[in-house]
């Protein structure tokens, strides 16, 4: 009767381990490989499926890193932009840029199509496969420039409020964008143009990065008080709440390993979270970085990621950032 019972709790031991998420086994995340790259500021990070490149915003330029060789170009004519948004089925590249414009630039010539003039400090974009229309939000106007990429103009503006950072798709009729000064996620109807409500994220302070979760359909977005949230996107509830690393201002997802990446720039640090059990979404791995690390983007076929990353000088004696030293700027490769 002993054995028995002992045999019982093994079978259900082993079924217990069976039952867990397998995510923990797939992450183990490191860096790879170091790309030098230019000096000079930079921001959101870009994948580009039609040329397989990766498009990092610059000031003076667009950088772009093959990841199948390591080889760094420029595009010169791709300047001061917040991010290089790819668009489908060209060879045509969108640049919000801080001074209030919208740039299109063709990837092949390294040359203008078009420039217009846009609201307050335009920063994060979307291309929304539903209306075949980019969504530019306008960070400091609390407005998005919606873009038709077929006619290169701008076709309507749509009042949000507040401050806007990064907007995601659901590739079914509506646009979702942070809305930094108040906590929330703004829902657009791409059809009417229009706000249909916003979610309000509890104990979410000064959200930037967002990303969407099509097969559970799912937000998951960067609060800069150290938490991220999960919300349900078709009503706003709270999934789960989870303890990230200082200074974050992106989400990457994975939907082909589950995982999501959030790059946390003050702690340097880029956490992964596990969406393989949608019951238990967890962090499940912390990889080591570099400070001033708070952007990324990923390359889906191989599943590693590229941030921009420098060096830092000492700390000025009166306070505040310590200045960017020459010459150490590099992109960090991280892979399992």
């Amino acid at each position: 009767m002993k054995a028995l019972r002992k045999s019982l709790v093994l079978s259900i031991a082993i079924l217990g381990l069976a039952a867990q998420p397998r995510a923990a086994e797939q992450t183990n995340f490191k860096i790879v490989d170091r790309i030098k790259v230019p000096d000079g500021p930079f921001d959101y990070v870009n994948y580009d499926p039609s040329s397989g490149h990766i498009y990092m915003a610059r000031a003076d330029a667009t950088t772009v890193i093959d990841p199948k060789t390591n080889k760094v170009s420029e595009l010169k004519s791709a300047v001061r932009g917040h991010m290089a948004l790819p668009l489908p089925g060209t060879s045509i590249i969108l640049l919000p840029q801080r001074q209030g414009t919208i740039r299109m630039v063709d990837t092949a010539t390294d040359k203008v199509v078009a420039d217009f003039v846009a609201g307050k400090n335009p920063d994060g974009a979307t291309y929304d496969p539903f209306s075949k229309l980019v969504f530019v939000m306008n960070h400091d106007g609390g407005d998005s420039t919606v873009v038709d990429p077929a006619t290169k103009k701008p076709v309507a503006t749509i009042n949000v409020g507040g401050e806007l950072e990064f907007p995601v798709s659901d590739g079914a009729g509506k646009v979702f964008v942070n809305v930094q000064t108040t906590g929330e996620i703004a829902v657009i109807d791409v059809k009417t143009k229009k706000v249909l409500t916003k979610y309000k994220m509890a104990g979410c302070m000064e959200p930037s990065g967002l990303a969407y979760v099509p097969e559970q359909k799912f937000l998951i977005s960067a609060c800069d008080n150290e938490m991220a949230k999960v919300i349900q996107a078709d009503t706003g509830k709270e999934v789960a709440s989870l303890k990230i690393g200082a200074g974050p201002d992106a989400v990457v997802y994975d939907a082909k390993r589950k995982l999501a990446f959030i790059p946390s720039g003050d702690a340097g640090v880029l956490e992964v979270v596990s969406l393989a059990d949608p019951a238990h979404i967890s962090v499940v791995q912390h990889v080591t970085t570099q400070k001033g690390t708070r952007t990324a983007g990923m390359d889906p076929t191989t599943g590693r990621l590229y941030m921009m990353a420098f060096k830092s000088g000492p700390a000025p004696a009166g306070g505040g950032r310590a200045a960017r030293l020459p010459g150490s700027f590099e992109v960090l490769v991280v892979g399992q």
